[in-house]
């Protein structure tokens, strides 16, 4: 008996060292693919994630957007409206660290890290009797292209995949567990889902509407515990409604203590269009092969790698049948919720004209069906699934290494030179200029939107007042254009304006090299 206890015990040491080992390899690939030339891949701001970055300073410095609105709960961005979460935690590692550009990279970053340990943890509760299956879900999730790229660059939306992730794992372990604490947790991650992005405010009800149903024919349903969940979801959700209901009703834009309640210049309800099967090659393309922007998808190189959609479907298929079985049999699923999610994100699908980054919330559900396309496959046991499974370790290995390859080896970004609605900041220059009492007489032109001056500079938004000005000057600075070259002048270029930098230099203008962009100026 005492030999029995032993064995046993020594096959769980050496199962929590076997795991130790893999998550070490995962943290490490996660590390080295995330943060390896993270300002450099891509180069540039995209426009959207400037204005969330100056947003983000002028909150952590004087408690204001660029617009002088208290803490936002929706912020205005370029009138359209732009989810808060990802400015708000800007705000916060400003406040800590004070200014570094590298530091509007980090919460994509960490909410990658969250799509992959919760992604695993979620897996762990699909199938608990493999060791293995979870962290294959992990591999998948460090090395397939989307999670990648989505991680790099600090697109609002593109947090709500880790968020969405992590509420779904403790939406699993309420249901699981059933103790009280864990839906209030749940709730709080619901909630929180809605500041990550726009279109999780239909999702999300979807979703919980879906479990509902379920967890009525189940008779896993308690209604005391909902509730406890739909208290803190409820309060979260809360600011955000009324955010719907003043630009619905046409309302006042009110604050609720430090925080407002945004009007928007353009309220974009409508983009949301009825039930229509017309959209669903696009959201499927989205999903497996990428869009059209260089940033969310690399062309010849899918989203996910090889044949992932067809382990997806025979995944999916076959979670759609537990899930029927569990419901006429009466059962608790694990996997439903995550088959739930993914039916909530794809009715969406087919009522928008989708890209990769629009619908970035579906990916885990994606990954999760396409191991459990493996799984299928790897249990039926005979020599020809198998070799199919190893197959398919190959793609993405080969997969893989031709991403790496291409990605991080400078082809990227030598064929995406000027990526659509990316800039770079010109802080070194204009730091130059204001160093020399000549040349900051002078005026200054810049073919850089002003919010990537206004991200250089990081001027008060007191002073900038940028959702108010009528032209595209601040004192000597003018954006949004070079214009006719004047020997008076000082210029910013990009190294994609060819030709206007080759006539700076015949015109006799001395020029500072900072890499993406020149500084010229006549001596």
């Amino acid at each position: 008996m005492i030999g029995g206890k032993e064995e046993e015990m020594v096959c769980s040491k050496k199962k929590h060292i076997i795991s130790m080992m893999l998550w070490g390899a995962l943290l490490v690939g996660f590390g080295l693919t995330r943060l390896a030339l993270l300002m450099e891949l891509p180069a540039g701001l995209h426009i959207d994630e400037a204005g969330m970055a100056y947003d983000a300073w002028c909150l952590s410095q004087y408690g204001v957007d660029r617009y002088l609105k208290s803490w936002p709960v929706y912020l205005n961005n370029f009138g359209g409206g732009q989810s808060s979460m990802y400015a708000f935690l800007c705000a916060f590692l400003f406040k800590i660290f004070g200014w570094h550009s590298f530091l509007i990279r980090v919460p994509g970053c960490v909410f990658s890290l969250l799509n992959l340990v919760f992604g695993v943890k979620i897996a762990r509760r699909i199938y608990p009797e493999n060791n293995y299956m979870p962290y294959a879900v992990g591999v998948l999730l460090v090395i397939c292209p989307y999670f990648i790229l989505a991680a790099r660059f600090g697109l609002d939306c593109n947090l709500m995949l880790g968020m969405s992730t992590m509420f779904l794992y403790f939406f699993i372990r309420a249901l699981e567990n059933g103790t009280l604490i864990n839906y209030v947790a749940a709730g709080i991650m619901g909630g929180l889902v809605l500041y990550t992005y726009v279109l999780a405010y239909i999702i999300l009800p979807l979703f919980l509407i879906m479990n509902l149903l379920y967890c009525l024919r189940i008779r896993r349903l308690e209604w005391k515990k909902w509730f406890a969940m739909a208290v803190p979801m409820g309060i979260l959700a809360a600011p955000l409604i009324a955010v719907q209901i003043v630009n619905m009703f046409d309302l006042q834009e009110m604050t609720w203590g430090i925080f407002t309640i945004t009007k928007l210049e353009i309220y974009r309800a409508s983009e949301l269009g009825y039930f229509n099967f017309a959209y669903l090659p696009q959201a499927w393309k989205s999903i497996f092969s990428g869009d059209d922007l260089v940033y969310n998808s690399i062309p010849g190189i899918p989203n996910l790698y090889g044949k992932t959609s067809a382990l997806f479907v025979l995944g999916s298929v076959c979670i759609l049948g537990k899930t029927a079985i569990s419901i006429k049999d009466r059962k608790w699923l694990p996997a439903s919720c995550v088959l739930f999610w993914f039916l909530s994100v794809w009715i969406l699908c087919l009522h928008i004209e989708s890209n990769t980054n629009k619908i970035n919330g579906i990916f885990y559900a994606v990954i999760l069906m396409a191991i459990e396309g493996i799984w299928v496959l790897w249990r039926a046991r005979g020599w020809i699934a198998r070799g199919i499974c190893v197959l398919w370790t190959g793609i993405y290995v080969w997969g893989f290494f031709r991403f790496g390859q291409y990605y991080y080896s400078g082809v990227y970004m030598q064929n995406n030179p000027e990526m659509p609605y990316f800039d770079c900041l010109v802080e070194e220059g204009i730091s130059y200029i204001e160093g020399d009492p000549l040349l900051r007489e002078r005026v200054t032109y810049m073919a850089e939107a002003g919010i990537y001056y206004a991200l250089s500079v990081r001027p008060s938004p007191y002073e900038l007042r940028i959702g108010e000005r009528k032209d595209n000057r601040y004192g000597q600075y003018v954006w949004n254009g070079l214009g006719v070259i004047e020997e008076d002048c000082n210029y910013i270029v990009r190294h994609t304006f060819a030709e206007y930098m080759g006539e700076l230099r015949s015109m006799g203008f001395q020029e500072i090299d900072y890499g993406a962009y020149s500084l010229f100026y006549m001596e």
